[in-house]
């Protein structure tokens, strides 16, 4: 019965006996024909797959990860294997205890969040190709989509492909909303530190043709370590890339060591002129005067400066005056000393101070006297007024927002340019009772007084 259940490629062809796995037939010693080992078998299929997965490993190689536009990442390529190409924009965020690294990407058509964890993070900062704010990127991973958010994660440290362009040099005066993305290095000298808040540390940066802010965040700090130690007056080298703030414009460094000390040059005593001796060779002066007109400009003040030898343009910049200890007290009819580069600017000579402590004031300005609505004339053009009132409704224009003063004797109407509309506290709104200080202007036959900066718009005492 055993021989009966036993397979015929088990049995000699001869006798028809059970032959198991002999070669020659135990019992008649018929040759049997060669059969295929079990350990060949086994190793023709490892083999196969072992090329089948080296194909597998090979086609991964070599076959291109799809290109896509954030725009046409929806859900049929969630999960997927994808690239995108863009800019990098905002700031990046670091978490040292968690090994996360992430920043938004802007291709144009939207943005998506890069994330990369743990080894690859790390392997990012090991080969400093940590993107910052306005560097192009390329980059490669698993896509998810999730409405209308859309993030990739970086498997993989050579997943990322960046470039960085080389930093201008750029002087503050020539800092404007339109560098918005543009790496840039600037120099000065540090006139202001602040701190609003933890994890955020603002430098004031002078260069002698103006000031700007440098922001330094926590991420920047976990990347580059802590912030050298910083004191105003010290000089400072900062690459960092332009960024907007309530549309003023800033740089934002993407790690500590993008801020470089200089050493501190030598203190050069600087010659007190009368302005009637002041030209365009000058260079450097301090001078000595009244400030007899001051009216605003998008970015600053230009005022004039009297003394009992002649007159001169003075320009601070809106950071600079902001930086003043008292802003108020720089105001028609103050007593000041300024020191400053001597420009000259359509024709006319200029000074312009580059750091709030190149302005000294002697004597604050005289408190301004309330006027009403009823006693402005047209004889009053040019002239800078304080009133006090209840507005009307506003009225948004292409360039700011015009409102109705309201003080009982009259009416007029008070135009605030964009960037001050903005800035304002409280905000212009029906009902709201101000106090505004402003240059009184004609347009169309009508007065209006017109506001320089947001200290001329005040809450009115109860």
């Amino acid at each position: 019965m055993m021989g009966s259940s036993s397979p015929s490629s088990a049995r000699c062809p001869s006798c028809g006996r059970f032959v198991g796995i002999h070669d020659r037939c135990p019992h008649c010693g018929a040759e049997i024909g060669r059969r295929i080992a079990l350990r060949t078998v086994k190793a023709v299929v490892l083999a196969l797959t072992l090329l089948g997965l080296l194909g597998l490993w090979w086609m991964a190689r070599h076959t291109e990860i799809p290109l896509i536009t954030v725009a046409e990442a929806t859900g049929t390529v969630n999960m997927g294997y994808v690239r995108l190409q863009g800019t990098v924009v905002r700031g990046l965020h670091y978490d040292a205890d968690e090994g996360y690294l992430a920043f938004w990407l802007d291709d144009g058509t939207g943005e998506a969040y890069i994330a990369a964890y743990r080894d690859v993070a790390a392997a990012l900062l090991a080969s400093d190709r940590v993107p910052a704010p306005g560097d192009e990127v390329e980059v490669a991973g698993t896509v998810r989509v999730r409405g209308d958010f859309l993030s990739l994660t970086l498997n993989a440290a050579d997943q990322l492909t960046l470039h960085r362009a080389q930093p201008i040099a750029l002087e503050a005066a020539h800092l404007t909303r339109l560098d918005e993305g543009e790496r840039v290095v600037m120099q000065g000298e540090i006139t202001e530190l602040r701190s609003p808040y933890e994890g955020l540390t603002l430098i004031t940066l002078a260069d002698g043709t103006g000031e700007t802010t440098v922001a330094v965040d926590e991420t920047a700090i976990a990347l580059g370590g802590p912030l050298p130690t910083l004191t105003v007056g010290s000089g400072m080298v900062v690459t960092g890339t332009v960024t907007l703030y309530h549309d003023r414009p800033q740089l934002a460094v993407a790690t500590t060591a993008d801020l470089r000390l200089l050493p501190a040059p030598p203190e050069a005593a600087v010659a007190r002129l009368p302005i009637a001796e002041v030209d365009a060779s000058s260079g450097r002066v301090r001078l000595r005067g009244e400030v007899v007109a001051l009216e605003g400009f998008r970015g600053g003040l230009r005022g004039t400066l009297a003394d009992e030898s002649g007159t001169i343009s003075l320009v601070l910049w809106e950071n600079l005056f902001e930086a003043l200890p008292d802003p108020t007290a720089f105001d028609v009819g103050a007593l000041v000393e300024v020191e400053g580069s001597v420009n000259r600017y359509n024709g006319a000579l200029e000074i312009v101070p580059d750091r709030a402590s190149a302005i000294t004031i002697l004597q604050p300005a005289p408190p301004l006297p309330l006027v009403s609505v009823a006693e402005l004339s047209a004889a009053d053009e040019g002239r800078l007024v304080r009133l006090g009132g209840v507005l009307g409704r506003p009225k948004p224009f292409s360039a700011g927002v015009k409102v109705v003063l309201d003080d009982g004797s009259g009416q007029i109407t008070v135009l605030l340019w964009s960037s001050l509309a903005e800035a304002v506290e409280p905000q212009p709104a029906e009902g709201v009772a101000v106090v505004v200080v402003g240059i009184v202007q004609r347009y169309r036959g009508e007065l209006e007084v017109v506001p320089r900066t947001p200290l001329d718009w005040r809450p009115a005492a109860p």
